[in-house]
């Protein structure tokens, strides 16, 4: 994992909060290549998902972390996160003579912010999800029956027009949300040297009667950028 920092860096952000006096004057920032092996690289280390479970919540993993030092009134942080997010899924069905054969595949991406342990507003985002459920009814069924004459008399005999063939269906369903990139929020934050920490977790999950299933979530490159800024009551004094 590549890392670059800088602080220091006078930033307008006018348009950014609601408040329209608020400035920026001190930031931070890191960056990674592949978000994946990172999550990976920290997997196979001792201890590793144990302190991540500890810090945030069963299954995260630190994919990105930078630090900001700042002096004077407590400020508020704005942690501006993205990561290119990548899902797969896969369904197939297996149907014949008129039997229903269904297969679903999810997979998930959320993160965290953390500032000194403490996590950032609005808490665990979705950045990329998606479910996919697959249907299918195939071989239509060719349904018979032997209708009566005029006069009411059942000859027992079928005949082709006495037959239809039962419709086949399939069907298919995609439900999708995602972020990709998003702005936390850190309130009242002293002075001193701050840890600011990124987490992800990645889930997938399938079910299949006939058919198969597969799914996978990975990260790419992010980025995570930090400013500190004055809120619209704060003179900037010090």
């Amino acid at each position: 994992m590549k890392t670059l920092k800088t602080s220091a860096l006078a930033l307008t952000l006018a348009g950014l909060f609601v408040a329209a006096s608020s400035y920026a004057d001190n930031s931070a920032s890191s960056y990674t290549e592949d978000g994946t092996a990172v999550i990976g690289a920290a997997a196979a280390k001792a201890g590793a998902m144990i302190e991540a479970e500890a810090v945030a919540g069963e299954g995260y993993v630190k994919v990105l972390s930078s630090e900001l030092k700042n002096s004077g009134t407590p400020k508020d942080l704005v942690i501006g996160l993205s990561f290119e997010t990548s899902l797969f899924t896969e369904t197939v069905v297996k149907s014949k003579g008129g039997t229903k054969d269904t297969s679903t595949a999810s997979a998930e991406i959320v993160m965290k912010v953390f500032v000194d342990g403490v996590e950032a507003a609005p808490g665990e985002i979705v950045f990329d999800k998606r479910y996919q459920e697959l249907w299918a009814k195939l071989g239509g069924v060719l349904d018979c029956q032997d209708t009566a004459d005029a006069d009411g008399v059942y000859d027992g005999i079928i005949s082709f027009d006495e037959c239809n063939l039962t419709e086949e269906e399939i069907g298919l369903i995609l439900d999708t949300k995602a972020a990709h990139s998003f702005n936390f929020l850190a309130y009242n934050i002293g002075s001193g040297s701050h840890t600011i920490e990124a987490y992800a977790k990645l889930t997938k999950d399938g079910t299949a009667q006939m058919g198969e299933t597969d799914s996978s979530a990975s990260l790419g490159k992010g980025t995570l950028s930090v400013w500190e800024v004055h809120g619209a009551n704060d003179t900037g004094a010090e």
